[in-house]
């Protein structure tokens, strides 16, 4: 490689020689001058930077010395890193204009007509000028090359690539016309003038479009930020001083360097003031995007939080955590404290509900109970678990945060002062710094449909947490209750050598997710269930409200059956839940969704490389809107008894990452009246086969549904179904998981 670079070194200065004895030859014969022969001289000193910036590249460019391996150059600090090193780039521009200074230059000064203002008067300062025009050429070529390494991060290579080379177009041609224009080639006018002046307008334009659209700057950290905006702000000043130090005629530079090469100087001052441009338009994004850096770090970090502890509850049955359930209990309360940026987090789960047995304010005698402290000590969490006093909240009076959890059933949030007295630490050196605390989130964890317990997150100061909080911690509860729910049937199998009873109650935990109660949509009745093949599984459906306030219902699929597919099933139901509200559409929920599974997914295992079908309905002002992620098509069985099959366009989740699996998705409205019906089902449905052997398919299914389009009620017509299938295939199981979402429109 370093072989391959000298050889491009030693080409260029073979040319950059060439140019030398050219140069030497017209200050000897004054009648080499002209046009043509600064034509030539371009020509020559392209041809030079094109090696030095192949030799740069192969040397600088393209090695770990620079680049850090490709993961650094994807991380979110990589362009604060490269808009730090311009600034030393600009800075030897600087120090380049003030090299001629160095040597002892003969120039005579020149007041005829033509391009240039000096003229050398010895052949040592032709050699001279060439010495300092080699470093102006070189520095040239880096500055290129580092911005070209700039425009193209976390871009399209095509769509950067044809920006950079709109700009460097636009900027030759300006060049290329200014030396015809002082060359004298074409004759001073108004025309020519707007012609020059409309040329270098696009060369403003193309300037804008280059750093118009930063995409790496929403994922820089707060820190980083920071720093870009100082350093941002250096570039465009340091820009701006290299366009007057080199444009002008107040320092020798300007001067040396148009004498030498007129139509690169051109180029110089257009790149100059394009750094300008562009810096400053970072510097700018970044001011207006600071504000809002540290709720997408927040979200950032909860999503990352979530894919952390849906992975660990998903690799749970191949680890030993299945033997120590108060280390899984730990692990969900550092996790859960993370999340939520708490100050501290504890976890109670009993293994009776809290209305059978025991009271609101301690468990029963005899019962166990699994416990769990992240920063916190036991002492302290139990005053506040039974504290008697009261917690003023929404205008009403709790009694204790178990007893309300048992009452509610629901989350809840105290935002006022939670522990009148100094709690205690686990270890003296940490009671030094005790403090009050002053809010928290409490969510219920589930068990048969049951509350076991509870999930608790606190922090010292006054309304520390908010909606955000809660969804997040909601979700946590609902992967942590499968968690700890999947541990103790596989320790009580293990036990007992009773799986299969195990298993049953498993399922009942998994339909405890499910939800109970189905959306109040206007215009339309809606009905739902799901049938695992197995005793749990991988099917799902699931309702939601979008940020704008529009219901949702999902309905997923996950590859395979069994305990994996409804772990995995768990985990895509905890982010959908957690991204729902705060996504701007559909699309955006499904690429978070995406994004989440996928994060830190281990190679190693196969119980993470299953994947996930999604079929989401959205009921808005727009309309009803459809977005399929590989499912299986929407169903619309008109009231005239006509049906069609919608698929758009949609790649499976937690299979490809960006930006192909956000190409492949698309959204489409479904229009709807009253008497239509819409259906979605998983492949369970249509790929239940008769003792013949062939398959239900999308034809009997819709056919079953226009056969019955005289039931008006949700419920009923989905049971109808079920019962056709069942007689079809002469059975009452499935061979699949099915899932059935009935929705029939009712007006308009």
């Amino acid at each position: 490689m370093r072989t391959r670079a000298l050889f491009y070194i030693v080409f260029a200065g073979l040319i950059l020689a060439a140019l030398l004895v050219l140069d030497l030859v017209a200050h000897s014969y004054t009648a080499m001058q002209g046009a043509l022969l600064e034509l030539i001289r371009a020509g020559l000193q392209g041809a030079a930077m094109l090696w030095f910036a192949r030799a740069l590249e192969v040397l600088f460019f393209r090695t770990s010395s620079v680049s850090r391996v490709e993961e650094v150059r994807r991380s979110a600090n990589w362009p604060v890193r490269l808009v730090e090193r311009f600034s030393a780039v600009l800075a030897a521009a600087l120090l380049l204009a003030l090299a001629p200074y160095l040597f002892n230059l003969s120039l005579r000064r020149l007041t005829t007509a033509g391009p240039f203002r000096v003229e050398p008067e010895k052949f040592a300062t032709v050699i001279s000028i060439d010495v300092l025009g080699f470093a102006w050429l070189l520095m040239m070529v880096v500055a290129l090359l580092s911005f070209w390494q700039l425009a193209q991060v976390r871009q399209s290579p095509r769509f950067a690539r044809r920006r950079f080379i709109g700009w460097g177009v636009a900027s030759g041609a300006v060049a290329l016309f200014g030396l015809w224009r002082l060359e004298g080639a074409i004759p001073p006018s108004a025309l020519s003038s707007t012609i020059f002046w409309s040329i270098a307008l696009l060369v403003g334009i193309a300037a804008l479009l280059l750093g118009y659209r930063l995409p790496w700057l929403p994922h820089a950290t707060r820190e980083g930020k920071r720093t870009l905006l100082g350093f941002a702000a250096l570039n465009s000043i340091l820009a701006l001083a290299a366009l007057r130090a080199f444009a002008g005629d107040w320092l020798q530079s300007g001067l040396l360097f148009e004498r030498y090469a007129l139509f690169w100087h051109i180029i110089a001052l257009a790149m100059f003031a394009t750094l300008a441009i562009y810096f400053a338009l970072v510097f700018f994004s970044t001011l207006f995007t600071l504000s809002s850096t540290e709720l997408v770090e927040r979200k950032s970090a909860e999503v990352q939080s979530l894919a952390r502890l849906t992975r660990f509850s998903s690799n749970i049955l191949s680890s030993e955590l299945l033997l120590d359930l108060p280390k899984l209990a730990e692990q969900i309360t550092t996790l859960a404290a993370e999340a939520t940026e708490s100050d501290c987090a504890w976890l109670e789960l009993r293994s009776s509900s809290m209305g059978t047995g025991s009271s609101a304010f301690g468990p029963a005698e005899g019962e166990e109970v699994i416990r769990s402290y992240t920063r916190i000590g036991e002492r302290a969490a139990e005053r506040i678990m039974e504290e008697s006093e009261g917690f003023a909240e929404a205008g009403r009076e709790i009694s204790s945060p178990r007893g309300e959890l048992e009452r509610s059933r629901k989350p809840f949030m105290v935002r006022r002062r939670i522990s009148a007295r100094r709690y205690l630490f686990p270890t003296p050196e940490q009671a030094a710094g005790n403090e009050e605390l002053h809010s928290m989130v409490a969510v219920p964890l589930f068990r048969q449909n049951e509350v076991r317990g509870g999930l608790y997150v606190a922090k010292h100061r006054e309304d520390g947490f908010d909606e955000d909080d809660l969804t997040v911690l909601t979700a946590f509860s609902d992967v942590a209750s499968l968690a700890l729910e999947t541990a103790r049937l596989v320790q009580d199998s293990i036990e007992k050598q009773k799986f299969d009873g195990e298993l049953r109650a498993a399922r009942v935990m998994q339909k405890s997710l499910l939800p109970e109660r189905f959306p109040s949509v206007p215009g339309f009745d809606i009905y739902a269930i799901s049938i695992p093949a197995y005793d749990v599984g991988g099917d799902y459906y699931d309702f939601s409200t979008l940020w704008d306030g529009s219901p949702m219902i999902a309905i997923g699929d996950v590859s395979g059956k069994g305990i994996s597919a409804s772990l995995y099933m768990a985990e895509t139901k905890g982010v959908v839940q957690s991204l729902a509200p705060i996504m701007a559409s559909m699309a955006e929920m499904v690429e978070g969704t995406n994004a989440a599974l996928l994060h830190n997914s281990p190679s190693l295992t196969s119980l993470r490389r299953s994947f996930v079908t999604l079929g989401l309905v959205s009921f808005g002002k727009k309309g009803v809107r459809y977005l399929r992620a590989g499912h299986t098509p929407l169903l619309h069985v008109h009231a005239n008894g006509e049906y069609e099959f919608l698929q758009p366009r949609g790649m499976a989740v937690g299979l490809i990452r960006e930006p192909l699996f956000t190409e492949s998705l698309e959204e489409i409205t479904v229009a709807t009246h009253s008497g239509d019906v819409l259906v979605l089902f998983s492949d369970g449905i249509t790929d239940a086969r008769n003792p013949e052997g062939a398959e239900l398919g999308y034809q009997r299914l819709a056919g079953f549904v226009r056969d019955n389009l005289h039931i008006l009620i949700a419920r009923d017509l989905t049971l109808k179904i079920l019962a056709s299938v069942a007689e079809f295939t002469e059975s009452s199981n499935f061979e699949d998981d099915a899932t059935l979402v009935m929705m029939r429109c009712i007006t308009n």
